[in-house]
């Protein structure tokens, strides 16, 4: 570019800025600004470094006059905008220009466009045009800064900032038989759409009718605080015509309404196709503790679940059937539950479902019940007299009392009916006859034993080869209460178990048990004979038992030794080996004779809040009436009758009165067919509606810590029960405990096979309710009974 042309260029631009410095200096004169002491001073900086913001000017303030405004459009919020210069003081003597912006929906009116000189301040009043609940944002300009404020337009009513109400109902129409109800879901909304929680909700209902239709939103008036939801369900109330119904959900000014329609209901009667049975399980143990779960299914033709179907349950052998539902539910399922019942035999329980002409039926097998036999002794010679020691255990090795056996001597003596003792104990004395080895079989609890015999013969050796690697000499239990004169029935069984070093039994081991030199410390007994061989069977186990005496032992004093060996050269307790020489320690103590129960008639709530509770205490003492700690205790409740009927408040003496229309025997009560075995005998179920009333599960029972009495010889039983079932269960309680010589505690009426209400024995115990609520004037749980109202038994209702 040329010199002539620079030069020309920079004339050009003088100008221009020349120019511009007369115009600002006329307007400014024209404005009123540059009077007084001021004039002519720029309030801009030369405008070629970029920038129109006032050269002292380095912030604004915006002040509202409220924080809120209601939607009602009534009133207007008033910014007061400040120019600051250094040190945040107001900046005074020059006019700084400002632009003011307000949000979408109001109108703002600025009283200036520029500052004042005297306080460098101008206002702006923000109107609302819309009048939706939300924050409304004023921005306000001054050059290169600027400066925002806002305040929230909230409902007039009840203060929020709901904008929209989004109803969901999760079906369009329900049948005209009350069978159904509408879920109708609630969630507040924000200017943004934005769910909103803590919003306060009314329902109105626009029927055709008042009784039409009831909202219920169980208590709940404003939506959740996190989801912003609101649930409610939508009944049908006594107009049960087809129509429209319309709901009105109303939070402060915002309203939204929603409708479904009322049908003409069809009856169907629900037949199902297939029918399917399940267990929860293919084996349980005997111990009696085990449950097993019975799931039935009903389906249509094409596999769908049905709803409605009525199931019926059955088992046998003895097995102890639970209703749940007897109609199937939702899912088209029907539920049960089966015990094992008293009888701890192995066996195989068949459970049957049950529905018009279909019907399936699934098994389970109860296994754990144990036979052990001990010869006494092992070898005979043909024409003496021997004997064979059984114990019968369940699967936790308790014993197995009161079972039947049946035991088949040496030809030709004919088979032999036993029942095993208080210990699952019981003995064959048989007269031996044949040569070499005869066996002899035992039958029990659904197992059986095979021990075998030499007569005029010799029990095989163990080979030389045969290592023992291990033997282990153990005591069940270690605490033994003494016997009564000529009693045997408190003992512990001593067991040997000897494996090689493969871990394999060892059979035909020989060995001697004795006191030793402690048989001075115990007036006891061993059940195969003091210093007399025993051997090990070919599970590799020699089993015998200590029979407790008449005299108790300080702890562990009372010494059982053993010694073994591979043949019948095995020493005397005294001579024996140190390195085949066992010991187990037992001790015998003072037996409890007698038990009691008592309760201070106290009523609990259950931790649910939905049960009541009573606690009983049970005490056991020694025949000096010493508390014995340490015993076992197992509690029954039983349920011997029902009460139908209902109460009524009596405004006079301010309280709930009981009117008991009727007293009926527990159904489960067939003399000598099936007397509280929990399955419907014929005739049992005597007002028709499906079950044994009252149901097992009506009131239960359980220790309170330890199922054994504390030091104090104490031991807390409860007895729960839902708070609807309060004063109309009649139920007693029974209390048993280990080794007790009295009979068990017992509270309440007893109920044995063949009575009636006439012969129950007893004060009669109902299931009690607290007093505040017979004194409240709310409704009680208990107002009504779960049996009905009705005076007659056979009356379901």
């Amino acid at each position: 570019m040329s010199s002539s042309s620079n030069y020309i260029d920079r004339f050009g631009r003088r100008f221009a800025r020349a120019v511009f410095a007369v115009l600002v200096s006329a307007t400014l004169i024209a404005c009123g600004g540059g009077g007084g002491g001021d004039a002519g001073k720029p309030i801009f900086q030369d405008p070629n470094n970029g920038t129109t913001t006032p050269a002292a000017l380095v912030d604004l303030a915006v002040v509202s006059d409220k924080a809120s405004v209601p939607n009602s459009g009534l009133e207007s919020v008033t910014f007061t905008i400040t120019a600051l210069t250094t040190g945040n003081a107001a900046l005074t003597g020059v006019e700084v220009p400002v632009t003011v912006e307000v949000d979408a929906g109001a109108v703002v009116t600025p009283s200036a466009k520029v500052t004042s000189k005297e306080a460098g301040k101008i206002t702006a009043v923000v109107q609302l045009l819309d009048k939706t609940s939300r924050t409304v944002k004023l921005t306000v300009n001054s050059g290169q800064i600027k400066k925002t404020a806002t305040f929230d337009v909230v409902d007039s009513v009840n203060g929020s900032k709901v904008a929209d109400l989004r109803l969901v109902l999760d079906k369009t129409s329900i049948p005209n038989n009350a069978s159904e109800t509408v879920k109708l879901t609630v969630t507040s909304l924000d200017a943004n759409r934005n769910s909103i929680g803590g919003s306060p909700i009314v329902f109105q209902v626009l029927d055709i009718s008042s009784d039409g239709a009831v909202v219920n939103a169980s208590g709940k008036t404003s939506t959740d605080a996190i989801s912003g939801d609101l649930v409610a369900d939508i009944s049908l109330g006594s107009n049960r015509s087809s129509r429209p119904v319309s709901i009105k959900v109303i939070s402060g000014t915002v309203s939204r309404e929603v409708s479904f329609n009322v049908i003409e209901s069809v009856a169907v009667i629900p037949k199902a196709s297939v029918l399917t049975l399940a267990l929860d399980k293919s084996t349980v143990g005997n111990s009696g503790s085990d449950t097993v779960n019975v799931l039935a299914t009903a389906k249509d033709s094409s596999n769908n679940a049905l709803a409605g179907i009525k199931v019926t349950f059955s088992v046998d052998q003895n097995a102890v059937l639970v209703p749940g539902n007897l109609v199937t539910d939702g899912n088209g399922q029907a539920k049960a539950s089966v015990l094992i019942g008293a009888d701890r035999a192995n066996r195989t329980i068949t459970v049957t479902s049950t529905s018009d002409s279909l019907k399936q039926s699934k098994s389970f097998k109860v296994t754990g019940a144990k036979l052990q036999a001990t010869p006494q002794p092992a070898t005979l010679k043909s024409g003496e007299v021997g004997v064979v020691d059984y114990t019968l255990t369940d699967v936790n090795s308790n014993p197995m009392p009161e079972v039947d056996a049946v035991v088949y001597p040496p030809s030709p003596a004919a088979s032999q009916a036993l029942k095993s003792d208080l210990q699952g104990k019981f003995r064959l004395t048989y007269t031996a006859t044949g040569l070499g080895a005869v066996d002899i079989r035992a039958e029990a609890g659904g197992t059986s034993v095979v021990s075998t015999i030499q007569v005029d013969g010799a029990i095989a050796v163990v080979p030389a080869a045969t290592n023992i690697a291990s033997a282990t000499f153990t005591a069940a239990p270690l605490s033994v209460p003494v016997n009564a004169l000529g009693g045997t029935e408190n003992r512990a069984e001593l067991r040997l178990l000897f494996r090689s070093d493969k871990s394999e039994p060892i059979p035909n081991v020989r060995v001697r048990l004795g006191f030793g030199d402690n048989i001075g410390g115990t007036d006891g007994d061993i059940s195969s004979g003091k210093d007399k061989v025993i051997t090990s069977d070919a599970s590799g186990n020699a089993v015998s038992s200590f029979i407790a005496g008449q005299r108790s032992s300080p702890t562990d004093q009372v010494k059982v030794y053993a010694c073994y060996s591979k043949d019948d050269t095995v020493e005397t307790i005294a001579t024996c080996p140190a390195s085949r020489k066992l010991v187990v320690s037992l001790t015998v103590t003072e037996q409890p004779v007698s038990i009691s129960i008592g309760t201070n008639e106290l009523v609990l709530t259950g931790a649910s809040k939905n049960t009541y509770m009573q606690e009983f205490v049970v005490l056991v003492v020694d025949s000096a009436g010493n508390p014995k700690a340490g015993v076992q205790l197992s509690p029954l409740v039983d349920m011997p009758t029902y009460r139908k009927g209902y109460y009524l408040y009596d405004n006079v003496a301010k309280k709930w009165v009981k009117f008991e229309q009727a007293i009926c025997l527990n159904e489960d009560s067939s003399a000598g067919i099936g007397f509280r075995n929990g399955t419907i005998e014929t005739g049992e179920d005597l007002n028709g509606n499906g079950q044994l009333d009252p149901r097992k599960s009506d009131i239960s029972i359980s220790m309170v810590g330890s199922t054994k009495t504390d030091a104090n010889g104490v031991a807390v039983l409860r007895v729960e029960y839902p708070q609807s079932m309060g004063s109309w269960t009649e139920f007693s309680v029974r209390v048993s405990a280990t080794g007790v010589l009295s009979p068990p505690a017992w509270t309440g009426r007893l109920a044995t096979d063949g009575d009636n209400l006439g012969t129950l024995k007893g004060t009669p115990r109902l299931s009690i309710v607290p007093i505040e609520i017979i004194k409240n004037e709310a409704d009680p749980p208990f107002r009504i009974s779960p049996y009905g109202q009705s005076t007659n038994c056979s009356n379901p209702n």
